[in-house]
């Protein structure tokens, strides 16, 4: 009966060891000739943690391959700085199971960096210039975009003490202007004098452009300067028509080295040289060098926690096919490309992470089927996503969304050139975000945008805080006096382009949020309700396009999307109602809103809408002196009025029920606050949500 006992005791402590969580261990300090399971080295050095994430990797398919994959398997991750010397690959051999996560964390409290950069030894040659021998192997050959990014520059970045420096460039700070152009799309002339550049210099010499408007920007070659009528001749072709006014600069060229911040690097000795940043001394000196730091295609049950991802010179991380996937607490700074790019799969999620110093996109989120409107589950929460879009100023959001049941919510965004959320697709959830400071080098832009489509539907934007919003547009050119004057006033808190429908926009606060709060560009079956609006300019602006605007576009997407079929019928019945003008934007409704203007008689809306399906009313208007003026066009009645006031247009009898009476509001910390008497309550206004923004 001992016997016995014993044998059964031993039996349960056998399988209680097999059945326990495995550990491996990482450590800069360590020996991938170790078996990584001690934290740290043994006194006679004979064991102890891996030195490489790579290793670690292999140890777990061994522990696959040997049939003790029993339980949760965590590697935990050292303080210190792990730099790659190839790509982090990750496939479905990586993957745990629903019961068995596999866990990559930096530990608790430790700064665990992954580094696609090479650290420079640099030598200062001068009181301004530093001069760095570069390793023939660090240097990345092809561009993160390489449709928009052309010529002989290089293709990776500079950092020093974690701060990006410029090529150097002319003019040293701002822009240089268009003056008139000498073709359709290659040759222009140039207000500023150019400088003199040598043969050598003008070919390896790059352009960044915004060659025809104020949403797009690229980079192309120079083919020659002719400093006899102070031209400017591009190696390619600009995919729209150059126009006087706009802008760019010149850089790469070895002779405008002159100005703190800049750099250049001599394909010829495999040197960099540079100027320190005022106030810098130069103590980590780092380049980017390897193009992605982590992809994981198809991987399943993984998680990746408390590491930060730098010095990637196209995308950081990639993860594609995958399904339940954990990014949490990461730090995803200082890349040259895109930020985090979510293919496909399911349930992928990104929380309290930060992404900030990036070139393009921050992150980028795909995933669902648009033919089932089967949701891809994806989320996006509580992330610190701010200074993106650094390189390409324009088409390069802070999120992009696309197709079916993304969830963004609880997240900072914040200082971008361009867009700050930009969404395709169906049934997404954009809410209790804070947005601000998007559009600052671009033009017709918006804090959030969508368009040209009239089947992304179900989509809603509700309970955000959009402040702030202030754009870089062209305004006035005079060729003859060499003058341009550029504006701030073309931005948009919420952009609905192009026609784009069925969107629902509610619960929001917008202050200063552009020259448009909310602007329904043709769009259709659009609900904007329970909004506050706090502007010097447009509360709500809908119109009905411009007359060559090409409808073709819209009833081509339309037709296909799976729009007939039962299913979305059911999810979107407005689909199943006959349009009656497809030029017209239809079946909209705003209600139960409160606009207010900061100017006297400010002129706070524009509707060009008809008076057939168009809902408006229940909302409360008010200017800070008199009352609020607004431009509309009655399109079943083909009336204009500019500048109208409030009683004329409430005499057409489209509006009704609105209450004009200072709302007695204020924003305070992200929060509506209504005083006792506020005649809020008289329209049916119902409370916004208070925990907008970040979660502690």
């Amino acid at each position: 009966m001992t016997q016995i006992l014993r044998f059964g005791l031993l039996a349960c402590l056998i399988f209680s060891y097999n059945a326990q969580a495995t550990d491996y261990y990482v450590s800069s300090q360590g020996n991938d000739d170790w078996s990584g399971g001690l934290k740290t080295a043994n006194q006679t050095l004979t064991d102890g943690p891996f030195q490489t994430l790579e290793r670690a990797k292999q140890a777990l398919r061994g522990l696959k391959k040997s049939g003790a994959f029993n339980d949760k398997v965590t590697v935990n991750i050292a303080e210190g700085t792990y730099t790659l010397s190839h790509t982090l690959h990750f496939s479905l051999m990586d993957s745990g199971l629903p019961d068995r996560e596999i866990v990559w964390q930096g530990e608790q409290g430790a700064k665990v960096l992954v580094s696609g950069g090479v650290a420079l030894n640099c030598t200062k040659q001068n009181a301004n210039l530093w001069e760095c021998p570069v390793p023939q192997a660090s240097i990345n050959l092809q561009s993160f975009d390489p449709q928009r990014i052309k010529g002989n520059a290089p293709k990776f970045e500079l950092y020093v003490n974690q701060q990006k420096l410029h090529l150097a460039r002319w003019p040293d700070t701002g822009w240089a202007h268009i003056k008139l152009p000498l073709d359709k799309d290659t040759q222009f002339s140039v207000m500023e004098s150019l400088p003199i550049l040598g043969a050598d210099e003008v070919k390896n010499a790059q352009v960044h452009i915004f060659p025809s408007n104020d949403w797009y920007d690229q980079y192309v070659a120079i083919d020659s300067i002719i400093p006899a009528n102070n031209s400017l001749k591009l190696s390619s072709a600009t995919p729209f028509p150059l126009d006087s006014g706009r802008r760019f600069y010149l850089q790469n060229v070895p002779s405008l080295l002159n100005a703190p911040g800049e750099w250049l690097y001599d394909e010829a000795t495999k040197k960099i040289s540079f100027i320190a940043p005022d106030g810098v001394n130069p103590t980590e000196i780092v380049m980017s060098s390897l193009p992605n730091l982590l992809v994981a295609e198809g991987i399943k049950n993984v998680s990746f926690k408390n590491i930060s991802f730098q010095y990637s010179a196209a995308t950081a991380i990639t993860v594609s096919d995958s399904n339940d996937i954990l990014l949490d607490q990461l730090a995803i700074q200082h890349i040259d490309g895109k930020g985090i790019q979510i293919n496909s799969g399911q349930r992928v999620q990104l929380i309290n992470s930060q992404i900030s110093d990036i070139g393009a996109q921050g992150v980028i989120v795909t995933g669902g089927d648009r033919l089932t409107l089967t949701s891809s589950g994806h989320v996006i929460y509580n992330n610190h996503i701010h200074d993106v879009a650094t390189t390409v100023l324009t088409m390069a959001p802070g999120v992009e969304v696309n197709g079916v049941g993304v969830s963004v919510t609880h997240n900072l965004l914040e200082q971008g050139s361009g867009i700050g959320i930009i969404l395709t697709g169906n049934d997404h959830l954009i809410e209790k975000n804070e947005l601000s400071h998007f559009c600052t080098q671009s033009a017709d832009c918006g804090a959030f945008y969508s368009g040209q489509d009239w089947s992304w539907r179900g989509n809603v934007f509700r309970n955000n805080y959009v402040h702030d919003i202030v754009s870089y547009g062209l305004q006035n050119v005079d060729v003859t006096n060499n003058r341009v004057l550029y504006s701030d006033t073309a931005s948009v808190g919420v952009y609905l382009d192009d026609g784009v429908s069925g969107f629902e926009i509610s619960n929001n606060i917008f202050e200063n949020a552009g020259t448009m709060s909310i602007q329904v560009g043709g769009g259709r079956d659009n609900k904007i309700f329970n909004n506050y609006f706090k502007t010097n300019y447009y509360a709500i602006m809908v119109d009905d396009r411009w007359p060559a605007y090409d409808w073709n576009r819209n009833a081509n997407n339309l037709n296909a999307s799976p729009y007939q079929t039962p299913l979305w019928l059911q999810k979107y019945p407005e689909l199943a109602v006959p349009m009656f003008n497809r030029t017209w934007p239809e079946g909209n409704k705003i209600e139960r809103n409160i606009m207010f203007s900061g100017k006297p008689n400010g002129l706070l809306l524009r509707y060009f809408v008809p008076m057939q399906s168009t809902v408006i009313g229940h909302n409360l208007v008010w200017a800070i002196e008199g009352k609020p003026t607004i431009d509309y066009k009655i399109l079943d009645l083909n009336k204009l009025f500019g500048g109208a006031s409030w009683q004329q247009w409430l005499a057409e009898g489209i509006e009704r029920n609105t209450v004009v009476a200072d709302p007695c509001v204020s924003i305070v910390n992200k929060q509506l606050l209504s005083c006792a008497t506020s005649p809020i309550k008289d329209i049916g206004f119902k409370s916004i949500d208070a925990d907008i923004g970040l979660v502690k």
